[in-house]
Parts: structure tokens; C-alpha cells; sequence
């Protein structure tokens, strides 16, 4: 991947428009077809180019155009002090935004642009010749192309109620313009563009890492169908990855390591987003979302913080860990006020002698005060897709069919880590669902599950977390004008077919 990371400053010059339309981003074609997609070195460039949007390619960019509307609104996190510049963020945590909401439109806007170059290194790639790039590292291209072209659209669809299907570059005028598909066809899209990423390697060597394995299609494919509520489904491709062992994936032993840059690309990660501290032919490839999540004591801004819902969540249970205290995701997640909260090496009242704010701990480095003083960027990786989900999923999956007592232990595996006790043996299917959503909760804290989970389990249990979320504006929470974003008005604006 650190390769792919050399090409990008190159790569999104030669390939990036200026159209207005997100929809419509279509490079010069003489230029694409004349003077690129020589050789495979040219190919695995267009690839980086698709693989650059995951982060929205920007030190500022992932916080506000991935982090914000995959978090903002959901009953996990509320807006702080330092936010009061960014409006529409609390329009999105008060629910009074609407169409013209910027951070939104970013979302849709970089999805598109990741989905249009994906569709050019399919179609480019897959005409390639045998002298131009070995059939092996053709495959493996439009393999990886294809995958991250679902993971967009699933993206999008997990957001808004309908999108533009986008399976291919617009060969003229007359289609640079394309109507709202219905969820069922794009689903069907997304299967396929993740079934046919399954030809990709378990496994890659260290110069590659971070790029898309077959675990990764795998898992994705198994949470596609699990989101539509096809159980069996589900609990097929998910077996691959639990009891078949494909990729040989697992929990690791510290929860935090996964989020302060200590155990990147572990044994856990299936997909993660790949950041650097350092610069690429000039280009910054890290982010600045610990300065946004953390204390101003911290050297943050401070402009996102965690709710009391949630740190009541981790507490429900009591301190029956093993260890005799909380949940131990609770201080991997979260600052509190608590004695046993470590603050790098100091006590919560030492580090902040008044109130009880809850700070999120997630997505800061282990040497915080260090690395923001230096003014420096971060490289801490954001996880995608993480064993812990997978094993929660197949629980999931498993329980919906019936199979409870098996479910149990996966759950069980998960609390395990937490230093959690085992769940009742006697639990039934209905309370293990339960059980489940507060699992995810907790477990996948500030990492864009909470409110697609939401918009899944269903209208009556969205309506009843986030209308008593204890946030300001909950009473706002409409959720016929709420469950799923509005489309960015400047696209509604530029394309003729959306009604």
C-alpha cells in the first residue's frame, strides 16, 4: 500500500474534474486512453486513485466528510465547545439540517468520485492486453476495483434512502444524467461487485498491506446480505471467516491498541482505512480527527464529545468484569470520571479538576500530548471491517435462524475480550438480539455502526434511541425526515432525472 501512497499526488491530477454534478466525474478521455493504462504500473496507479477516496484525501477531509455523517445524529456522540463554528454539525446532532447541509453533500460527492474512478480502472484495466499486463495482475486489479466500487455504493446506501446506481463511465451527453435506482437493484449490485472480489488473495506481502483480501469481500458480502435480512445468507459467508478460517483472523488482546496506532493492520483487521504521519511527494496523507474528538486539556479542540447514554450502557452490568471493574471497552473507548480512568498516566480530577464531560479515548494516539503540540498530523488507520464485528454479525445471523445456543458463544467471544462474563446459557432468541445491538454498541463506539445499525433493526427501535438520547434537539428526531439523509440539493439541482 505504501507504494500506492507514491502514485497519489500524480494519480488524482490526471484524474480528477471539476464537473458540478458529483455524479459526472469523467476525466478527458484522450487523455485516459492515449496517454495512461500503458503498462500495470499505470493500472495499479488508477487503483491508488480509488483507493485515495476512502479518506476523502485530505488531512481535514476524513473527520469532515467520512467521520461527521457516519457519527453526527446518532445517540453516541454529541457536539462540544469547539464545534461552534461547524453549524451544521449541530444541525445534524439536533436533526434541523437539510439539504444544503456541506458535510453531506461531501459525502455523496466523494463516494461518487471513488465509484466514477473505480469504473474507469474496470473498464481500462479489462482491456488491457497480455502485453500491456499479466492476466493475474489484471484480475487482482479489477478485483480490488470492483470491491471498493460496492463499498461506495454501500456506503451511500446505508445513508440515503435511494442513490444513482453508477456501474460504468457515461459513454456520452445523454447519460451523464441518471434517475434514483431502487434499493433492491442496488443491493443486487453491491453482492455482485463483493462476490466477484472473492478471487482476491487471502493475504498479501508487506509492501501491499492494506489492500482489499478476500476476508474483506467476504465480510462485506456476509454484512450486505445481513442488512437485508438474509439470514442463511449471511450466516454462510460469515462461516467462512469464523469457522472455515479464512484469513485466520482474531481478536487481539488490547482493545485500545486497535485505535491509538499501536496494532495497525492486526490480526482483527479485515479492512482499514490505510493514513500516514508522513508526506508523499509533498502530499499529506494523515488526518486531524484526534484534535477534533479530544479535550482542549488534551490539546484538542474539543468539538465532539461522548453522551451519558452510552456511558451508562458500558455501566449497565455493573463491575463484574474480571478485573472487578466496568466493561474494559469502557476505558478503551471513553475519559470519565471514574479512579480507575487513566489520562496519560494521570487521574481524570488531575487532568480536569471540574465537571464530569465524557471525552471520547477512540482514534487519539498513545502519545496525544506529544503529537499535538507538534502541530503534527495523524496516521492512525481507521478500521473498516474488524474480526469483532464479524463474530457479532455470525451471532446475529445465526441466532435470526434459530441457532441461539451457537450464537451465544460468539457473542460470548467478544465479552470475553472485554474481560465480560459468559452470557446465560438458557438465554432466548428475542433477549440475545437485545443482548447483540448493545454489543455493537459498545463495541463499535464513534465507528459509523451506530445509526446504519439503527436504520436496520427498524423504525420503532431508531425512533425510541434517538428520540430519548438525552441530546439537545432530540425532540426534533422526525423519523420520516430523519431515518436516512436528504439528497444534497446541489445534486438534485444539476441532475434532471432526480425527483
Amino acid at each position: 500500500m505504501k507504494k500506492y501512497i507514491s502514485y497519489l499526488l500524480f494519480v488524482l491530477v490526471v484524474f480528477c474534474s471539476c464537473e458540478d454534478d458529483f455524479l459526472n466525474q469523467v476525466p478527458d478521455d484522450k487523455l485516459t486512453t492515449e496517454a495512461f493504462y500503458r503498462d500495470a504500473k499505470d493500472a495499479e496507479a488508477a487503483l491508488a486513485s480509488v483507493y485515495s477516496y476512502l479518506s476523502s484525501t485530505g488531512i481535514w477531509n476524513y473527520t469532515e466528510r467520512v467521520f461527521v455523517p457516519e457519527n453526527m445524529g446518532s445517540d453516541m456522540l454529541i457536539t462540544g465547545k469547539g464545534s461552534s463554528e461547524y453549524v451544521e454539525w449541530t444541525a445534524m446532532s439536533e436533526f434541523t439540517d437539510n439539504a444544503n447541509n456541506k458535510y453531506i453533500a461531501s459525502y455523496w460527492w466523494y463516494s461518487y468520485v471513488g465509484i466514477n474512478h473505480a469504473n474507469q480502472v474496470i473498464e481500462k484495466v479489462g482491456k488491457m492486453t497480455k502485453d500491456q499486463i499479466e492476466d493475474d495482475v489484471k484480475n487482482q486489479i479489477i478485483g480490488e476495483a470492483k470491491f471498493l466500487r460496492g463499498f461506495y455504493h454501500f456506503r451511500l446506501l446505508n445513508c440515503f434512502e435511494k442513490i444513482v446506481l453508477q456501474m460504468s463511465t457515461p459513454a456520452n451527453e445523454g447519460e451523464l444524467e441518471k434517475p434514483l435506482s431502487e434499493r433492491s437493484v442496488v443491493w443486487e449490485a453491491i453482492e455482485q461487485d463483493f462476490k466477484d472480489a472473492l478471487i482476491l488473495p487471502e493475504t498479501y506481502d508487506n509492501a501491499n498491506t492494506g489492500r482489499v483480501t478476500k476476508g474483506a469481500a467476504i465480510a462485506y458480502l456476509g454484512k450486505a446480505y445481513l442488512f437485508q435480512k438474509k439470514y442463511k445468507e449471511a450466516e454462510a459467508e460469515f462461516k467462512k471467516l469464523v469457522v472455515d478460517r479464512i484469513g485466520k483472523y482474531d481478536l487481539v488482546d488490547n482493545f485500545l491498541s486497535l485505535f491509538d496506532g499501536t496494532n495497525e493492520n492486526s490480526c482483527e483487521s479485515i479492512f482499514e482505512i490505510q493514513f500516514s504521519s508522513l508526506l508523499s511527494n509533498g502530499s499529506k496523507m494523515g488526518h486531524d480527527m484526534a484534535r477534533f474528538i479530544s479535550s482542549d486539556k488534551l490539546g484538542g479542540w474539543e468539538c465532539v464529545l461522548a453522551t451519558p447514554k452510552l456511558l451508562n450502557l458500558y455501566k449497565e452490568e455493573g463491575k463484574v468484569s474480571t478485573e472487578g471493574k466496568y466493561d474494559a471497552r469502557l476505558y478503551g473507548t471513553l475519559y470519565f470520571n471514574d479512579p480507575d480512568v487513566d489520562v496519560y498516566g494521570k487521574p481524570y480530577r488531575e487532568v480536569w479538576p471540574s465537571g464530569d464531560l465524557i471525552f471520547y479515548r477512540k482514534f487519539i494516539p498513545s502519545d496525544m500530548k506529544i503529537e499535538l503540540q507538534s502541530n503534527k498530523f495523524m496516521g492512525i488507520n481507521m478500521p473498516q471491517m474488524r474480526y469483532a464485528d464479524v463474530l457479532l454479525m455470525y451471532a446475529e445471523a445465526l441466532n435470526e435462524n434459530n441457532l441461539t445456543s451457537t450464537a451465544k458463544k460468539y457473542v460470548d467471544q467478544v465479552r470475553a475480550r472485554a474481560k465480560m462474563p459468559a452470557l446465560n446459557n438458557s438465554i432466548n432468541k428475542g433477549d440475545l438480539f437485545k443482548v447483540i445491538q448493545k454489543e455493537r454498541a459498545k463495541e463499535f463506539a464513534i465507528e459509523g455502526m451506530r445509526i446504519s445499525d439503527l436504520r436496520r433493526y427498524g423504525d420503532d427501535v431508531m425512533k425510541k434511541e434517538l428520540s430519548t438520547s438525552g441530546n439537545a434537539g432530540q425532540e426534533n428526531f422526525d423519523i420520516s425526515k430523519h431515518k436516512f439523509y436528504l439528497i444534497p440539493q446541489v445534486e438534485v439541482n444539476s441532475n434532471g432525472k432526480i425527483k
